[in-house]
């Protein structure tokens, strides 16, 4: 009787098995040796922001929240600055506000996405919106109940606007006086100083409604400024602590009911300057919540995964117009916050638009960080970046800042690590701009002598550090946190009796604020490690089952081979 291997059927079928398992031990050997490269590159192509991808929704829905915190500066011995005497400042905060970015929300009249992939097949534009919930527990205190002194801005503004207005000089001051708060110091609740306060002079221009009556004077001193996300302008209450009505927009936690996407924003919005109950309200950020911002156009990666990311126009325009025209300063270019290409390298550098910085800055690596068991590349400023073009310290030095030094328009050009943000804050109303300043927290970074003209700040680099942690392999931040300080500039005017005892410039701080986050959540780390590990791992798992079967299959071919061919010689000797 012949064995099942001696049919011709069986024993093709064991020589198949043989050749297929070679096969199979062969790919798999491949996919060990070649299979996490593969892997890799294809994990690497769903980097992009393309329509309907996983990445484009965790863009549009980032899985770790962001904040912005906030610090006041108050001002302990307003009336001895007022004559020229050092200002002492006093640290309150911090005040958290969770914060949700809307990449892609519905135009109410349109019904079309605030996002859209552009016709050059490279680029897509979106307007974000920010949305701002008070997070009491993480916050020192009440920010409704929690007072400081500060530079009266709106006044400040107002008497910038007028400083060279020849013999109506003085009947404007008057006019600026009465209608406002009257003093260059104020007293307001940090939630006034934020989302809105009581003070006339920033809507002296403003159509009033009838039942309101006339409104107070006749000069035209913030006339259409119409409140940009971006403008700083103006600001003030009496600073003798008087608990003013602030008429403020704001919430305490966020709504889950409300589609932030496709909400009645029409109802939330609203503008810096308003006119509420007959009195005019006015906060710094009063109308950076809710607001529809400037468009920005960025890569998407698609075409160039290298280019994701990369701003190429803010606000329909390839240049910022603010500075000097043709300048390196005035081009746009740099990353977009938001998303960074993947494949960092701790050689290069990383260049970030920030539009509230109305700048570019440039970011280089300091050291390897780690974060829920994720080491990430920590790119901060070179001490220089903020450096004047003048500063004799080789450290601080840089000429690439000279272009935003416009002197010969009647700026000021400040010492190392304050810029000058009054040039990017002009408006047809206000050519001069606001004055406001901007520079890290506490100075740091910035030329001694900023310090040594207060008293009370104390720069600590851990605490007041701009940085960026970067995942290297993928390009998502880990952790990142614009911090930045906004300083009133404040100057000695002799034709104005409150202004005449002043030092003649002073760069005075009131508020220090970071965004971002310092630490990605559980399910953010938890998904960057799969995705870390899943080349090598399903390269493993996957050659090691094709190279175990292949062995299997040949291992089992070969033995019904052998064996076939001992009993056939058994069959001939017997």
């Amino acid at each position: 009787m012949q064995g099942c291997c001696q049919s011709p059927h069986t024993r093709r079928c064991c020589l198949v098995s043989v050749g297929v398992g070679a096969v199979f031990l062969l790919t798999g050997l491949v996919v060990l040796v070649a299979g996490p490269g593969m892997l890799e590159k294809k994990i690497l192509q769903t980097m992009a922001l393309a329509p309907g991808s996983d990445r484009l929704q965790s863009w549009l829905v980032p899985p770790v929240q962001a904040a912005l915190t906030g610090y006041g500066f108050h001002v302990t011995n307003p009336e001895a600055v007022m004559q020229g005497e050092k200002p002492v400042l006093e640290e309150v905060g911090p005040f958290v506000y969770k914060a949700v970015t809307v990449k892609d929300s519905v135009d109410q009249d349109t019904r079309k996405d605030h996002l859209e992939y552009n016709e050059d097949g490279e680029t897509l534009t979106y307007r974000p919106r920010k949305f701002y919930f008070l997070d009491r527990e993480q916050s020192a205190g009440d920010p409704d109940t929690t007072f400081i002194t500060i530079p009266n801005v709106p006044l400040l503004t107002g008497f910038k606007k007028i400083r060279d207005a020849g013999w109506t000089k003085a009947t404007k001051v008057g006019v600026i006086k009465k209608t406002g708060l009257g003093t260059p110091f104020i007293n307001v609740s940090f939630t006034g100083l934020l989302w809105g306060y009581h003070d006339e002079l920033p809507c002296l221009s403003l159509a009033r409604p009838a039942e309101c009556g006339l409104a107070e004077g006749e000069v035209d001193i913030f006339a259409g400024d119409g409140g940009d996300d971006d403008e700083w302008g103006d600001g003030g209450d009496d600073w003798k602590r008087k608990k003013r009505e602030t008429g403020r927009y704001k919430r305490d936690a966020e709504d889950e009911s409300v589609d932030l996407r496709d909400a009645d924003f029409a109802s939330m919005f609203r503008p810096k300057a308003e006119i509420v109950d007959c009195k005019c309200q006015w906060g710094l950020f009063r109308d950076r919540n809710v607001t529809l911002r400037k468009p920005l156009k960025i890569h998407h990666g698609m075409a160039d995964l290298s280019k994701k990311g990369l701003v190429e126009e803010f606000d329909s325009s390839p240049t910022m117009n603010w500075w000097k025209p043709g300048s390196e300063c005035d081009k746009l270019g740099g990353q977009d916050s938001s998303t960074l290409p993947p494949g960092w390298e701790r050689t290069q550098s990383m260049d970030m638009f920030i539009s509230l910085m109305c700048r570019r800055i440039k970011l280089v690596y300091e050291k390897d960080t780690e974060h829920l068991g994720l080491t990430s590349y920590r790119f901060i400023p070179p001490p220089n970046a903020m450096g004047s073009h003048t500063d004799p310290d080789p450290a601080k030095h840089n000429p690439d800042n000279s272009c935003f030094c416009l002197k010969e328009e009647g700026f000021s050009c400040f010492k190392s690590g304050v810029f000058n943000m009054e040039p990017c804050k002009r408006t047809p109303e206000l050519p001069l701009g606001a004055p406001i300043a901007l520079s890290y927290p506490h100075f740091y970074e910035a030329d001694q002598s900023f310090l040594d003209a207060v008293e009370g700040l104390k720069p600590v680099k851990e605490d007041h550090q701009f940085y960026v942690d970067v995942l290297p392999e993928f390009g998502f931040p880990l952790a990142i946190r614009p911090r930045f300080q906004l300083n009133a500039i404040i100057r000695k005017d002799e034709d104005i009796d409150v202004m005449s005892n002043f030092v003649d410039e002073l760069v005075l701080p009131f508020l220090w604020a970071q965004d971002g986050f310092s630490e990605p959540s559980e399910e953010m780390a938890s998904a960057i490690k799969f995705g870390l590990a899943a080349p090598s791992k399903l390269s493993s798992i996957g050659g090691g089952g094709l190279l175990v079967t292949g062995l299997v299959m040949i291992l089992t071919g070969l033995g019904w081979i052998f064996w076939d061919k001992r009993k056939g010689e058994e069959e001939v000797l017997g």
